[in-house]
């Protein structure tokens, strides 16, 4: 008899693993999708030269077919974990739909183009001309490595290709720009903050839409005219650049906030200052400013698309 019970709980015990192992399943099976791909990060299949080129997604659960993309580029000594907390971007894409990826630059830098500096540390302040970092120092081509990924990301997702953005802060708002002017067979627009176009145009640049976000107390990147551009003769530039008719003017002015906008560009490509008195380098939300600017800058984007 003793041996039976021994036997009937052996039984009842392995029943009982079986039945926990089973819930488990289960639970895996139907357990709430995160709002990524698995582990939210993604590399280029063919690595430029010594570099793996990484970033990291977000594809909302139900997106449909033929979505936005929106890259988003970090700062100099920022990273892509750090800018996708910082922006807010994310809470926007999925409520509207859209996939969002945040791609690392090399030692934390993009090369945004202009003066190449005297060494890899040397600070962007030197300068004043060229930005940033190691990136620039070693000419890293970061204008490829965008394309590369946009495409791979194409080849992946069902991305509608005439509507592919890009935004960035300080260092990646320069990159952006500098997308806007040499991917603008790529990139239907650029909206950023924090930073002006350091690079050249070439000749076969396209008029493509880029506002500029800027805090009016920056002392990282002077909101005036001094070592930098200005964020006045930046859109100034832009502006002439697009052909736009007249000189831009207010469309929007509330508390410590004004929105420039030129109009009337070649091919559509509206340019927009967004002025932000008071505020410094990181005009986000939540960094002392009730002001949404991530959000006026997917609304200025969402508006346009590759002609």
């Amino acid at each position: 008899v003793k041996v039976i019970v021994k036997v009937a709980l052996w039984v009842l015990g392995i029943i009982g693993v079986l039945a926990i192992v089973l819930v488990a399943l289960v639970w895996w099976w139907l357990r709430p999708l995160d709002h990524t791909v698995p582990h939210g990060d993604e590399c280029l299949d063919q690595p430029q030269g010594a570099y793996e080129r990484c970033w990291d997604i977000l594809v909302p659960d139900g997106v449909g077919t033929e979505v936005p993309l929106l890259l988003d580029l970090h700062g100099y000594s920022g990273n892509k974990t750090q800018q996708r907390g910082l922006s807010g971007f994310e809470e926007i894409a999925l409520r509207e739909g859209f996939i969002v990826a945040w791609p690392q630059g090399i030692q934390r830098s993009w090369n945004a183009g202009g003066v190449q500096w005297l060494s890899a540390n040397e600070a962007p302040e030197v300068s004043g001309q060229g930005c940033c970092g190691t990136a620039i120092f070693e000419e890293i081509d970061d204008v490829a490595f965008i394309r590369d990924m946009v495409a791979q990301l194409m080849h992946q997702y069902s991305i509608d290709p005439v509507r592919v953005y890009v935004s960035g802060l300080s260092n990646g708002c320069a990159m952006a720009q500098r997308l806007a002017a040499e991917a603008s067979d790529v990139f239907a627009g650029a909206a950023c903050m924090s930073m002006y176009l350091l690079s050249d145009v070439p000749a076969t640049y396209t008029p493509t839409p880029v506002m500029e976000i800027h805090g009016t107390a920056d002392r990282v990147v002077d909101y005036y005219e001094g070592k930098w551009n200005g964020a006045m003769k930046n859109f100034d530039n832009w502006r002439i650049r697009n052909g736009c008719s007249g000189e831009g003017e207010v469309v929007w002015r509330e508390g410590r906030h004004e929105l420039m906008r030129a109009s009337g560009c070649t091919n559509g490509a509206d340019v927009a200052l967004l002025s932000v008195f008071e505020a410094g380098h990181l005009p986000y939300k939540g960094s002392s400013l009730d002001l949404n600017t991530s959000e006026i800058a997917w609304t200025f984007l969402k508006e346009t698309a590759l002609r």
